[in-house]
């Protein structure tokens, strides 16, 4: 008999649309799922699986219809907007290093 331990999400204000999350059993992420549940409010759900076949069916199915089909790197308009800021930031960077230097180049040197 294996014990397999989740954090529970649903009706959280915090994350309304959050997956159900994969079936832990190994004893230091299980301790992370209790300090988190601890921490931020969260229930931990508890259940018993009697073969590790069982368990790999749970987290395969759990896998292949929640976590597989959503993007991967899906853009958000506020990362679009950060990345010109930090652009621009890297330019102004280079040009104040030209400035202090009279060189072009890079500040660092990988």
């Amino acid at each position: 008999m294996l014990h397999a331990y989740r954090l529970r999400y649903l009706e959280s204000p915090q994350a309304p649309d959050a997956p159900d999350s994969l079936w832990e059993w190994h004893q230091p992420w299980i301790d992370h799922l209790l300090w988190h549940a601890r921490t931020f409010g969260r229930q931990v759900v508890h259940r018993y699986f009697a073969t590790w076949q069982l368990l790999d069916q749970a987290n395969t199915r759990l896998w292949a219809t929640t976590y597989a089909p959503c993007a991967r790197y899906a853009l958000w308009p506020t990362w679009h907007a950060w990345l010109v800021d930090y652009r621009e930031l890297l330019v102004i960077t280079r040009e104040v290093y030209e400035g202090h230097h009279g060189q072009r180049g890079t500040p660092w040197r990988l």
